[in-house]
């Protein structure tokens, strides 16, 4: 699994001989079998909306929403967990146990639980080790020996017992197909004797193939379980609301149409043709090295993403309980574990077996994550999901009832903006009681802007609120976390739009007063920074005095440009989309203040972008031009020293799913900061392209043609194996060659740009 430092890790030649559940290439009659049940129960539906509004109609019982928990390490961190499950107030937890922990390891914190009302989910597993033995007589019966003690030890503290572990991660678990139904046969009967339900057999992801083949299998043999369980993430999907890109593809996700509630309908389905009525997810998350491979703020992304998916899960009505897990963990727990992030630990690691809780419990951290599940908990048990209001285009809006109660629950998919006045009249806006961030913070007032994390809104329920129909994000708008204290406010008239980033609405009015379009400073030869085919130039901050701020207006722009881009955004808003998704990935940009443009689109050079100073004289032209000069040190660096630290900023960026197109060397800003670091930053921003994963090479190649344009040869040479080595790659003849050609298309355009000048003059 990649950080999002560098390339990801090659795959080793051990993980092409990694045990499968299923022998594909010499099957034998249970994998005849498997297939034949598979193919059977696997009835999908390719090709529906998968987005259409949804109803439930169904109250959300108390046990809807739970968390995972393993053995404490001492008796500090069962108190811990127990205080921190009481204020979460859930009802419901899963614990894992195996024989690598005594009884007596575990019995306070399940002697805590039920004082404390939780419903316990034991979850019995299997050593990897024995799960590779099975079905041998030996493992059979040390398995059997295992599940009978834990039953009659346990017996008054839980109430359900879960079989079967990641049975479609055959290097997690160590399954194969006939060591599973062993497993399941001999714990079968003894779980069923104890009269608690059983609940199984534990799918991880989205692979229906295994839910039906497994379940069709157990219905033969007449032992199916009385729950059926399936860890339903939604993490490969990165968002909770994308169609899954893995099914087909990311070209061809629309043609299937399976998103998290559509995905959730099959499991439940197919659990339904074989039997078994009732279904549970009994792990899911987002880790955080997954979510910094492209996004900042991971922390908060993931409490946006449990608040999301939960309100996703609660509109599909067809599971009846999700368990988050774990409660602590370094990479993906409610609470951070405190011990940092081990580079050789894997998702299997809490999904197939969460073996204890980490850390020592004085050092464990409240994540954003753990407010947004506390919030979930309080707003959903005891509601009755009503209605998916709008689930397309990147608007989500779910309403609830809940005692005397109505609440909207209102979200954008990532990096969006919805106005609140093209969702909902005057009249229901004013008609709001309450309005709750996603942490459950009590807001003033309705937001002017939606975003990715969500809002409840709530109102009497004699209120009738609905949306309105054109209800939809703004158009072309991307915008980044606005930052602690500040939030995003709308400016509109007859003639112009525009966004102001604020830390209030008195802010923003006070900032548009001074800098609205009619009111903004001309450029003069004082404040001018540039004036080509952009004017560029600097004023003053009206809101923190002695600060500067930057102004970015077209000058002119081509007649063949007028065409071909009279459906784009404007330029300032490009500027300000470019800058906002530097923002979101985390790569150093002077902040969005504000843009504003005309209302009649065909205005194309009426339209500013407003961000923050850089506050430096210093860009990578000021050292690769000296430095091509001759010059040993520039600013008290090398050239070795300086290309060293530009290479591992620049990789970040491309790393960051980041086609700068425009990376030249003055607008790749310098500060240096302390201790000889440099820091870098973006400017000239309107041409980047973004994605969710590195561009090709080639492209990368073609950013860093313009970086180095002003280098010899030799220089070019060297930072290039810099950069490329970093990734196993050689600088080729063929790149050289074609860093060549760039060069004497540079130096034609010049002539021309002269010749043009002189003729003009």
């Amino acid at each position: 699994m990649s950080d999002g430092s560098g390339p990801a890790k090659p795959k080793t030649s051990s993980n092409k001989t990694k045990p499968r559940f299923v022998n594909l290439i010499r099957p034998g009659r249970l994998d005849v079998e498997f297939l034949f049940e598979a193919v059977k129960g696997l009835r999908f539906g390719f090709g529906g909306n998968a987005v259409s509004p949804t109803t439930n109609q169904q109250e959300i019982p108390n046990t809807f929403v739970g968390v995972c928990l393993a053995v404490p390490r001492d008796e500090a961190a069962t108190r811990q967990t127990l205080e921190l499950v009481e204020e979460l107030g859930i009802k419901a937890v899963r614990v894992d146990f195996s024989e690598s922990y005594t009884a007596d390891a575990l019995m306070p914190l399940l002697q805590g639980l039920k004082e404390a009302g939780v419903g316990v989910l034991l979850h019995l597993v299997q050593p990897l080790q024995q799960a590779k033995q099975m079905p041998a007589a030996d493992a059979v019966d040390a398995w059997s020996g295992f599940v009978k003690t834990s039953l009659n030890t346990f017996a008054d503290y839980i109430e359900a017992v879960e079989i079967g572990t990641t049975i479609n991660r055959a290097k997690w678990a160590g399954y194969r197909l006939p060591s599973f139904i062993a497993a399941w046969q001999a714990a079968y009967p003894l779980v069923k004797q104890s009269g608690f339900p059983l609940v199984g057999p534990n799918v991880t992801d989205f692979e229906p193939q295994y839910n039906a083949g497994v379940l069709g299998m157990l219905k033969r043999r007449k032992c199916l379980p009385d729950i059926h369980s399936n860890n339903m993430f939604a993490e490969r999907a990165i968002e909770p609301e994308a169609l899954d890109r893995k099914i087909l593809g990311e070209s061809f996700k629309h043609l299937h149409g399976y998103d998290l509630i559509r995905k959730l309908r099959l499991v439940a389905s197919i659990a339904g043709r074989n039997g078994v009525t009732s279904n549970w997810s009994t792990c899911a998350f987002w880790t955080l090295p997954r979510i910094q491979r492209i996004l900042a703020s991971s922390e908060e992304q993931m409490a946006d993403y449990l608040t999301r998916y939960y309100i996703l899960c609660a509109s599909a009505g067809s599971f009846e309980r999700f368990y988050w897990g774990p409660l602590v963990s370094g990479r993906e727990g409610l609470l951070d574990d405190g011990t940092g992030l081990p580079e050789d630990r894997t998702i299997r690691d809490v999904v197939a077996y969460y073996r204890e809780l980490p850390g020592e419990s004085s050092q464990w951290r409240r994540r954003a994550a753990f407010q947004a599940f506390k919030t979930i908990q309080s707003m959903l048990p005891g509601a009755r999901y009503i209605q998916r209001l709008c689930g397309q285009d990147g608007l989500e809006v779910h309403a609830f009832e809940k005692g005397d109660k109505r609440f909207h629950v209102v979200w954008t998919k990532n990096g969006a903006l919805a106005r609140s006045t093209d969702i909902y009249s005057k009249a229901d806006l004013d008609a709001v009681e309450s309005v709750y961030s996603r942490d459950g913070q009590l807001l003033p007032k309705s937001p002017e802007y939606f975003s990715e994390s969500p809002v409840y809104l709530e109102w009497d329920r004699s209120n009738s609120i609905e949306i309105l129909p054109a209800a939809a994000t703004v158009p072309q708008a991307i915008a980044a976390r606005p930052g602690a204290g500040y939030r995003y406010f709308n400016y509109n008239t007859d003639v112009w739009c525009g966004v102001v980033r604020a830390g209030s609405r008195e802010q923003a009015d006070r900032f548009i007063e001074k800098l609205k379009p009619d009111a903004i400073t001309s450029v003069s030869s004082e404040t001018s920074l540039r004036n080509a085919r952009n004017a560029i130039w600097t004023v003053d901050d009206p809101l923190t005095e002695g600060d500067l701020l930057v102004v970015k207006k077209p000058a002119r722009i081509a007649w063949h440009k007028r065409i071909l881009d009279r459906r784009k955004p404007s330029k300032a808003l490009r500027s300000w989309n470019g800058t906002s998704e530097l923002m979101r990935r985390g790569i150093e940009t002077p902040k969005v203040v504000a843009y504003f443009e005309h209302q009649d689109s065909t205005q194309q050079l009426d339209n500013w972008f407003i961000c923050e100073h850089a506050n430096t004289r210093l860009s990578v032209r000021s050292f690769f031009i000296p430095f091509a000069k001759g010059k040993e040190t520039v600013e008290g660096f090398t050239f070795e020293a300086f290309s060293e630290q530009l290479v591992e900023f620049i990789r970040a960026v491309h790393w960051k799913g980041v086609y700068f197109r425009d990376l030249s060397g003055g607008n790749v800003l310098v500060r240096i900061g302390d201790d000889k670091r440099l820091v870098f930053s973006l400017i000239d921003t309107a041409r980047a392209r973004f994605a969710n994963q590195r561009f090709s090479r080639s492209k990368r190649i073609a950013d860093m043609k313009r970086l180095v344009h002003k280098l010899n040869p030799e220089r070019q040479k060297y930072v290039m194996e810099a950069y490329l080595g970093k990734e196993g790659a050689k600088f080729t003849a063929y790149q050289r060659f074609t860093f060549k050609m760039y060069a004497l298309k540079a130096r034609l355009k010049r002539i021309k740009r002269k010749a043009r000048k002189k003729i003009v003059g």
